[in-house]
């Protein structure tokens, strides 16, 4: 979501008392619309803020992430370290409660002279930008010049004066309740929700929606308010942003998949409490919910890179496969040619060179057939001939068929590769599935130098109502530590059947497998269902057995067993619970 103006109002207030007579030590640009700025402070110590310009994560708070600069600074960063290196923050302000905000800095200029700088954020979606200007309000450059073939009404280039972009909204923080119900009123035919958001600066349309919710009025109302409706709402706008301001509670908003989608300076009613997570202040907020946007995306690249990687070998693996197919099945032609040389051998005695045909009794059959016969060749060089195909036809087969096994069984582990790159959620999870892909051969280890220190994930943790433990495997390096390495021989194991997936281990702690109660086992196999590739396919039969049960072949690949006494459950995947694992995992 957009940084909004009333969340940046709070922010601002916690900059003022963290950085103000700070000094800007570097200067540094790790995005091509992001500077970080690292100050000093005597009382707070180094600080880094950062202020983005990108359209999707605009934004501006203190940050505690490091983040890997470009090993050539770009040219906006070279100019505002001409400028800015040991500045002075005097002042930062935000005009109302619009998304601007203004540093004033103090520094020197060539000739040891003070002067005094200002360095604008603006926090607008895709207008959004950076800008240093003199005292005179002199643009000096941006991050983003703005000419007058890209807008018309507003240049932002150097040596332009700066204007503030033109402001109609009304600041809720600065109007009187009967001032703010007047604003309600007059409005055109259009939802109130949205009304809202057009007439209040700061106003989000999440937050628009929250007070109106905590107002007990529609949303979508299209007509016009009573005067007592109106004096409501500007009465609980008035006390909602009074209260933000004064007693902000940031906190961030999860889905079911605990990814962050909605961040807040006061928890919203209109959100579930179970799903919020609480912080100290807004900018560590801030810090927490863009640094994990910027990791999710990085994930998804990472993850979208590797499985373009395994899908290439995979791919490569199936027409080779087809290729063993198609050779065995030219092999199955070595019956009919066998009986054919076998039938001019045996009546070799009556045929002569040049003959087209011959009518001959089946020895299997006791019909007539006719055996054709090459006419540029002798019936004993045909023969010979047909023998030598054989023995090549049986040959082949005899290869194909070890390959298209050794195929098959590499098919079936890349697949179980993908399955788990699709669902990696950390850097660790694929790197963990490239450490397994690189022990297998499939991809190069890296050079010696660049070999990083190699860390483990771990799999996850569940814990089923009656207090058994169950783990799950996110991929085949944890499989294998799980089965081969963590579990006991009474532990129970699970596993989709012949489809990839996770290895689920219930640690029994001893207790014998008829003695666990039925909602263990089943919450159990619903896991190893779920973490499977028949998720959604309906009634899945999974295997559970004792891991005493369980060996794992000579020269294996990661993640595969071979077992033979078990029991089967069918699970319907797409009907079963969800589980949250353990905070722990």
């Amino acid at each position: 979501m957009t940084l909004d103006g009333l969340t940046l109002h709070i922010c601002v207030s916690e900059l003022r008392k963290r950085c103000s007579d700070a000094k800007i030590q570097k200067i540094l640009m790790p995005g091509r619309e992001e500077i970080v700025l690292q100050l000093y402070s005597a009382a707070e110590g180094t600080l880094r803020l950062a202020l983005n310009a990108n359209a999707g994560d605009c934004s501006l708070y203190l940050t505690q992430q490091v983040k890997e600069n470009p090993k050539v600074p770009p040219v906006f960063c070279m100019f505002l370290r001409k400028y800015l290196t040991g500045a002075r923050i005097a002042d930062i302000s935000q005009r109302g409660l619009d998304r601007i905000v203004i540093f004033t800095l103090e520094t020197k200029d060539e000739l040891l002279h003070p002067i005094t700088l200002k360095l604008i954020i603006e926090i607008m979606g895709k207008y959004s930008n950076i800008i240093l200007t003199d005292e005179n309000d002199r643009i000096l450059d941006s991050i983003r010049r703005v000419s007058i073939d890209m807008s018309s009404k507003r240049q932002i280039l150097p040596g332009v004066h700066y204007e503030d972009p033109p402001q109609t909204k009304f600041d809720p923080l600065a109007l009187s309740l009967t001032t703010l119900s007047e604003a309600l009123r007059t409005r055109q035919e259009t939802k109130i929700v949205h009304h809202m958001v057009s007439v209040f600066d700061g106003m989000s349309l999440q937050t628009a929606e929250e007070i109106l919710y905590r107002s007990k009025i529609e949303a979508s109302l299209t007509s016009e308010l009573t005067p007592r409706l109106a004096d409501r709402l500007a009465e609980h706008i008035h006390c909602f942003f009074t209260e933000a301001a004064e007693h902000p509670e940031p906190c961030v908003q999860f889905n079911a998949d605990k990814m962050p989608v909605f961040f807040s300076c006061i928890p919203y009613e209109i959100y579930p409490a179970e799903t919020r997570r609480k912080f100290i202040s807004v900018n560590e907020m801030l810090d927490f919910y863009y640094g994990r946007r910027l990791e999710l995306a990085r994930i998804r690249q990472q993850r979208e890179s590797l499985y373009k990687s395994i899908h290439k070998i995979y791919t490569k693996l199936q027409k080779l496969s087809g290729i063993y197919e198609a050779t065995l099945r030219d092999a199955a032609k070595e019956s009919k040619l066998q009986k054919r040389a076998d039938l001019i051998t045996a009546n070799i005695y009556r045929l002569k060179k040049g003959m087209k045909e011959f009518e001959a009794v089946d020895y299997e059959t006791g019909n007539t057939v006719t055996i054709p016969l090459d006419v540029s060749r002798t019936p004993q060089e045909t023969a010979q001939k047909l023998y030598k195909k054989i023995g090549k036809l049986k040959t082949a087969a005899a290869i194909s068929s070890q390959k298209l096994e050794d195929a098959r069984e590499e098919l079936e582990f890349l697949e179980g590769a993908l399955h788990f790159t699709e669902n990696a959620e950390t850097s660790e999870d694929i790197a963990d599935i490239r450490h397994t892909l690189i022990r297998a051969g499939y991809f190069a280890a890296p050079p010696k130098g660049k070999k990083a220190q190699e860390t483990q994930s771990l799999p996850l943790r569940f814990r089923s109502p009656s207090g058994y433990e169950i783990f799950v495997g996110k991929n085949d390096r944890q499989n294998d530590w799980l089965t081969m390495r963590m579990a006991t021989r009474e532990d129970i194991w699970f596993h989709a059947q012949k489809i990839p997936g996770s290895h689920v281990l219930l640690v029994t702690n001893g207790t014998p497998l008829e003695q666990l109660d039925d909602a263990t086992v089943v919450m159990a196999a619903e896991l190893a269902a779920a973490h499977s590739r028949a998720r959604q396919s309906g009634k899945t039969p999974v295997d559970y057995t004792q891991r005493k049960n369980l060996k794992k072949p000579p020269a294996a690949r990661p993640g595969k067993v071979i077992y033979d006494d078990y029991f089967t459950v069918y699970i319907d995947a797409e009907k079963g619970k969800t589980y949250l694992p353990s905070e722990d995992s």
